[in-house]
């Protein structure tokens, strides 16, 4: 093979890099995500079935990459204990 089309493993910097931007992203979607839950909560006459789909959707994607960055860091972590050996 080729040395040029040779994919390099990723490094540890590399990839908290990458975490770092998507925790990021993350962050300000739970944000607006906040925001719009007091909006409707503090001034609402009645939530609409559209709404309650809507926060329960998004409710269950926050718990999802919750457990994904989670799982993600932890999988650094120990990346970087081994790489310390």
């Amino acid at each position: 093979m080729f040395k040029g089309l040779q994919k390099k493993p990723h490094s540890l910097t590399d990839d908290l890099h990458h975490y770092c931007d998507e925790f990021t992203e993350f962050n300000r979607r739970c944000e607006r995500l906040c925001e719009a839950l007091t909006e409707i909560a503090t001034h609402h006459e009645s939530i609409s079935s559209y709404s309650v789909r809507g926060m329960r959707y998004n409710a269950n994607w926050l718990k999802y990459r919750i457990n994904d960055f989670n799982r993600r860091l932890r999988t650094l972590y120990e990346r970087a204990l081994d790489e310390q050996l």
